[in-house]
C-alpha cells in the first residue's frame, strides 16, 4: 500500500496538470476575433437592411413619378379637348389681354460643368440668323398661318445642355451665356445649332454670381460697346439678344438707352426677358423709334411666360398651356424656361398636346410680330 500511494498521488498530479493545460486557451486571440466575427455579421446585417430600404425607397419614388407623369398628361388631354373647341382667332388682329407678371423675379441659373464630348450639328447652320425662313426679305410674305410659340432655353453654357435641348422633337432658342473662362464651350454650340441667341447678363437688384461678365447700370457707352463687340466677335451670326436677370438695369431708362442703342448699331434685335414689371424697354423706344431688322418683326419682342419659376412639373404644365393660350389670343407668345431635368421632362410630356393644339412651334427669328 505505502508503494501505491505515491504512485496514485503521482498519476492524480499528472491528471490535474492535463486538465489545468486544457482548460487553457490555446490562442489568446480567439475572444478578440469572435467579436469582430459579431461585429461583421452585425455590418452586414445593416448593410442588407439599408441596401433593401433604398430599393424599396427607389421603387416607391419611381412609382411616385409614374403616376405623376400618368396625372400630367391625363391633364394635357383635357387641356387639348378645351383648346379644340376655341374658335381660331385672326391672326391679323392685335388682342393684348393683362398677363400676370412676376414683377422681380430673375432668370435661375445651372451648375457650369464642363465636358469634353462633341455634337454634331442637328443640321446646317443658317447663313443667316437675322430673317425668318417665311420672309425672304419681303414683308409681303410675313403671314402667319398659325399661331407661333417661341420657347427660348436660358442659361445655356454647356454641350451637355445643348444636347438635352436636342432630345426635344420641335423648335426649341438656345439662349447662350457670352464666352468666359466658365463659358468656354458656347461659341462651339453656336456652330452647330441651327439657331441660338445671347443670354446677356444685365445687373439685378438682389443677385449676382461673380463668374459672369456683368453691364451695370450706369455703365459707359463705351464699356457697353466694348463687351458687345467682343460677343459679335465670338458669334459672328449672333442676331438676337435677351437679357440675363437685369432687374436693375432694365429699370434704368439712361443705361436701356445706351444698350438698345449699341445693339442697334450692331443690327441685333433685342428681346425683353421682363425680369421686372418696370422694365424700361418699350420707354426707350418712344423717345427712339424701334427698328425692324426682320422686317417680319415691326413691333419689339418681349417675354409673356416663364415656365419654371416654380420647379415642379405640374406647374410648368400649367404655365405651357398658358403660353399656348396667350398665342392662340394674340397670334403668337414668347415663353422662357431654363435646363432643367424638370423643364425637360414637362415639354417632353406635353409633346402630344403642343403637336395638336393648332400652334406652331418656331425659333425667336422665325416670329411674326405685326
Amino acid at each position: 500500500m505505502d508503494r501505491v500511494k505515491p504512485l496514485t498521488i503521482g498519476i492524480v498530479s499528472l491528471l490535474l496538470i492535463l486538465l489545468t493545460f486544457n482548460f487553457i486557451p490555446k490562442d489568446s486571440s480567439s475572444k478578440p476575433k469572435k467579436q469582430e466575427q459579431v461585429l461583421k455579421s452585425q455590418e452586414l446585417k445593416e448593410s442588407k437592411e439599408l441596401i433593401e430600404s433604398i430599393v424599396e425607397s427607389n421603387a416607391t419614388l419611381a412609382t411616385n413619378n409614374i403616376e405623376l407623369i400618368q396625372k400630367n398628361i391625363n391633364f394635357l388631354k383635357e387641356h387639348l379637348e378645351q383648346l379644340k373647341n376655341m374658335p381660331n382667332e385672326d391672326s391679323t388682329i392685335e388682342q393684348k389681354d393683362e398677363i400676370a407678371e412676376n414683377e422681380t423675379t430673375e432668370d435661375s441659373t445651372t451648375s457650369n460643368s464642363t465636358i469634353s464630348q462633341e455634337l454634331q450639328p442637328a443640321q446646317t447652320q443658317q447663313d443667316s440668323q437675322q430673317n425668318p425662313k417665311t420672309d425672304s426679305a419681303n414683308p409681303t410674305l410675313c403671314v402667319r398661318h398659325k399661331p407661333q410659340l417661341a420657347i427660348i432655353i436660358d442659361d445655356i453654357s454647356t454641350l451637355a445642355q445643348y444636347q438635352a435641348i436636342l432630345q426635344i422633337p420641335f423648335k426649341l432658342t438656345p439662349s447662350l451665356f457670352p464666352k468666359s473662362k466658365i463659358n468656354p464651350d458656347t461659341p462651339k454650340i453656336a456652330k452647330i445649332a441651327p439657331f441660338y441667341m445671347i443670354h446677356l447678363p444685365l445687373e439685378a437688384l438682389n443677385f449676382y454670381q461673380k463668374e459672369h461678365r456683368w453691364l451695370f447700370a450706369g455703365d459707359s457707352k463705351e464699356k457697353i460697346e466694348s463687351y458687345i463687340t467682343a460677343i459679335k466677335q465670338d458669334f459672328p451670326n449672333l442676331s438676337y439678344i435677351n437679357n440675363h436677370t437685369g432687374s436693375k438695369f432694365t429699370q434704368d431708362l439712361d443705361s436701356m438707352s445706351l444698350l438698345l442703342e449699341t445693339l442697334k448699331e450692331h443690327h441685333i434685335n433685342f428681346v425683353d426677358s421682363r425680369t421686372i414689371g418696370t422694365t424700361k424697354t418699350i420707354a426707350v423706344y418712344e423717345k427712339s423709334p424701334y427698328i425692324a431688322f426682320n422686317p417680319c418683326q415691326q413691333t419689339p419682342l418681349e417675354r409673356d411666360v416663364f415656365l419654371d419659376n416654380i420647379l415642379e412639373i405640374p406647374s410648368i404644365t400649367q404655365q405651357i398651356i398658358q403660353a399656348v393660350q396667350i398665342a392662340k389670343k394674340k397670334g403668337y407668345a414668347i415663353a422662357i424656361g431654363h435646363p432643367h431635368e424638370a423643364t425637360f421632362l414637362a415639354l417632353k410630356n406635353a409633346i402630344d398636346y403642343l403637336e395638336n393644339s393648332g400652334i406652331e412651334l418656331v425659333y425667336i427669328n422665325e416670329i411674326i410680330s405685326p
